[in-house]
């Protein structure tokens, strides 16, 4: 089951990461990302097991992370943020909603 398109009523720009140069981050195309954005602090490890806060969840249609690295940058009502880590949810068919968890700083 997939997360209903009822619930992914807000749009983000999502630039990912493609990479770092001598100068910081390089970035790919901006493209616009359909899901539901859920502000709120709470703690979430990032990609090294780091503790981090994280202000920012974005739920998406499922099989969406790759194209959401960490490090990319999203900007949602006028903020920009970078991903700390993006995720797919795969219910194995046990009725959960499948989706793509997408957590900011």
């Amino acid at each position: 089951m997939r997360l209903p398109a009822r619930y992914l009523v807000h749009t983000v720009s999502v630039e990912p990461c493609t990479g770092s140069g001598a100068y910081g981050n390089t970035y790919g195309p901006a493209f616009t990302l359909t899901c539901m954005a859920q502000g709120g602090t709470r703690v979430v490890k990032d990609p090294t097991g780091a503790d981090v806060v994280a202000s920012l969840t974005l739920y998406a249609a499922p099989g969406q992370a790759a194209a959401v690295p960490p490090q990319s940058r999203v900007t949602w009502q006028g903020t920009t943020t970078a991903v700390i880590n993006s995720t797919d949810h795969d219910s194995g068919g046990l009725g959960a909603p499948d989706h793509t968890e997408v957590v900011c700083e």
